[in-house]
């Protein structure tokens, strides 16, 4: 066999971890244990030290990550590869455990508790799914096309969020709706994504206005297309449908809202579409929330020196709602600061998984940047009052060991796929 100079070269280099990515992890993680720290303390007892406190227990969450990040990278990729059902079988098995021996924290039934230690299967199931449809798609090297490979990567998608949803945990069961974005990127037609997004839209038009007017409207627009198409039957026809399947998602909504949701998340939903005010109850964590990122103005308050977090006045400061922190101790500039950081962060993402060279890494990088936004997303708009409260962590921010740990599996084992790919790069 004849190497290449250029081969030869790739050999002698390899491997090649991107260091960029591993720096922006280790910002927003110093920068997250900072505001648990802030959260969690008072400055009258205030010792970085303290592992008794979120702060301390968070900081030795990153070096364990760091830790497992580090032999992870000593790793070779066909481990992940040949493991990846095996880690997803042990997850599951994992989930169904719990919701026999779980401990239940907040009404959901999702930990199982190791001593001091509660471990949260749900997170490390992102991890474990992410794997498995790699795995499938890499190894039939199918795209999201034709039914039966649909429906295999809706089942490995489906069964772990069925499990999550039986513990009562519906935040980290609609993050597994964020794996629509890796079946678009593999092949989903555009259209479904695109009755998704009406899906949505539909759903809570349903909710703001009674049933006979989301019906009326929509025999108008119908009506209106009609005439104006009324030379082609295909045209028609798909109007008619269109129509059809609207008003019966309608119904559905209005049964599924009424009857499936429980009281507080419908309140929740209703406050959050200022349905109703209720900032004495139900909504009392998204004003206290307001509040603070408001009392932040441009600049903020300084460090440990937002009296709305400080004064315990915004519940869950560490966890869910640690964005509010951050908004009152840092202002609108530490905030966007934050958020254009974490938009880098997650484009870096996307570009490395763009330049891999097989199905399983690319996957696993839309995986790990699909799971990340929603989070992102979820949980920041969920403290703005824009997106209903669900108990959903900011990645890296939010105190929690399964949380913190699970997402850093996830992203050494994408950045270990990457810093391999100069293999790839030879073989071509």
């Amino acid at each position: 066999m004849v190497v290449s100079s250029r081969q030869k070269s790739i050999f002698k280099d390899k491997p090649r971890i991107d260091w960029l990515t591993v720096f922006l992890f280790l910002i927003l993680s110093v920068f997250g244990v900072l505001n648990v720290f802030s959260a969690s303390t008072s400055p009258d007892d205030a010792y970085f030290w303290d592992f008794s406190k979120n702060h301390g227990k968070q900081l030795v969450f990153m070096l364990v990550a760091l830790g497992i990040g580090f032999f992870i990278f000593l790793t070779t990729p066909t481990f992940f590869h040949i493991s990846s059902y095996v880690i997803y079988g042990l997850v599951i098995l994992l989930l169904i455990a719990v919701l026999g021996i779980g401990t239940t924290v907040a009404a959901s039934k999702s930990w199982i508790s190791i001593g001091s230690f509660r471990l949260q299967p749900a997170e490390f199931a992102k991890y474990a799914t992410v794997l498995a449809l790699a795995k499938f798609l890499d190894n039939y090297n199918v795209e999201f096309k034709g039914a039966r490979n649909i429906g295999i990567c809706l089942a490995i998608v489906g069964l772990p969020l069925i499990l999550t949803l039986a513990q009562n945990d519906t935040g980290s069961a609609l993050v597994f709706f964020s794996f629509i974005l890796v079946f678009y990127r593999e092949g989903m037609p555009g259209y479904i994504l695109v009755f998704g997004l009406y899906f949505i839209a539909l759903f809570v038009l349903s909710i703001i206005f009674p049933f006979y007017v989301i019906w009326i409207s929509l025999g108008i627009l119908g009506i209106i297309a009609i005439l104006i198409f009324r030379r082609y039957k295909k045209v028609i026809l798909l109007i008619v449908t269109l129509v059809g399947i609207s008003i019966a998602l309608n119904v559905g909504v209005g049964f599924f809202f009424n009857n499936i949701l429980k009281q507080y998340q419908r309140e929740r939903i209703m406050v959050t579409l200022n349905l109703m005010e209720d900032n004495k109850g139900i909504g009392y964590n998204v004003n206290q929330s307001k509040i603070a990122i408001g009392a932040g103005r441009i600049i903020g308050r300084g460090f440990m020196e937002g009296t709305q977090n400080r004064m315990g006045f915004v519940p869950e400061q560490s966890t869910d709602f640690i964005f509010c922190t951050i908004g009152e101790e840092w202002g609108f500039l530490g905030t966007s600061s934050m958020i254009i950081l974490y938009l880098l962060f997650m484009g870096r993402i996307i570009f490395l998984a763009e330049r891999q060279r097989t199905t399983y890494s690319r996957v696993v990088g839309y995986g790990l940047f699909s799971i990340l936004f929603v989070h992102f997303f979820i949980n920041i708009g969920m403290t703005l009052g824009i997106v209903p409260v669900i108990g959903i962590p900011l990645p890296f921010f939010s105190y929690g060991g399964s949380s913190f740990i699970a997402f850093s599996i996830m992203l050494f084992t994408f950045i270990n796929l990457d810093s391999k790919r100069v293999y790839e790069m030879a073989r071509g």
